[in-house]
């Protein structure tokens, strides 16, 4: 939990951060920065699409979810704003049902598994509005992400491995924190749309992509391991497994305001 304790500091940071002149006129009455200051705040969640790049397999999307909790400078005057957000997010990826074999060689429909990896994330970025039409105002997003990992289902295949042996684990990651890492880092893109709702409070619909730059799971070649398919022994290859996740968030965003007085 040591990771926690790391990123929820920097996360309430940002709050005292001084907000930048940016993006689209909120019209409020005055001049920002001379007769009224702030920052926007909200949350937003939704559905989460996750997929892995294993080294030797390959695999498919896992259907997740995420939530976010996040703040913005004021977008006053401009397109460009700043922004800064924490959240838990699902990444993974799934195998669809495959046949396996026994030890005592009589063939098994294995189920369909998925791999879960859930992360706490702190986000920090820009957003520029590129058009505003007539329904709301669209806006790119582009930023870097920290994560930590909480926990993962990587145990639950652990009855699997007294089934068929560890030479089933040439095909499935390890639950291991040797091999689990759990800080990541990556990027964040995509695009939005804001729709105001009042003066003070907008909602939006994103669709973003976040590719890992650092693998989640990194396990080196493991020798020795018994062929239950020949004689003598095997070695497992080394195993390294990158996070892509594609997500579809829904969001409510408040204005904090305050006037200056003379």
């Amino acid at each position: 939990m040591t990771g926690i304790r790391f990123l929820l500091p920097l996360f309430f940071c940002l709050f005292l951060l001084p907000s930048a002149l940016s993006a689209q006129d909120l019209e409020q009455d005055g001049e920002y920065g001379v007769d009224w200051g702030g920052y926007l705040f909200g949350l937003k969640g939704g559905l989460s699409l996750g997929s892995q790049d294993w080294s030797g397999l390959e695999t498919e999307l896992l259907l997740g979810y995420h939530g976010a909790l996040y703040i913005e400078s004021v977008p006053a005057g401009g397109r460009f704003n700043l922004y800064g957000q924490l959240g838990y997010h699902t990444r993974g990826s799934r195998i669809s049902r495959r046949r396996g074999i026994t030890f005592g060689g009589s063939g098994v429909t294995l189920p369909a598994d998925d791999f879960r990896f859930q992360n706490i994330s702190l986000g920090l970025g820009a957003k520029s509005v590129f058009q505003y039409a007539r329904f709301g105002d669209l806006y790119y997003v582009l930023g870097l992400r920290a994560e930590y990992n909480l926990s993962t289902n990587l145990s639950e295949y652990d009855q699997l491995e007294s089934s068929f042996g560890i030479s089933f684990r040439a095909n499935y990651p390890i639950d291991s924190p040797e091999f689990i890492n759990e800080f990541t880092y990556g990027a964040t893109f995509g695009a939005g749309a804001l729709f105001p709702i009042s003066d003070k409070i907008g909602g939006f619909v994103e669709i973003t992509a976040h590719p890992d730059l650092s693998f989640q799971y990194n396990q080196g070649a493991i020798p020795n391991v018994i062929d239950p398919f020949g004689a003598g022994n095997r070695t497992i290859p080394e195993r390294q497994i990158r996070n892509f996740t594609i997500e579809i968030s829904f969001g409510i965003r408040f204005l904090r305001k305050w006037t200056y007085v003379d």
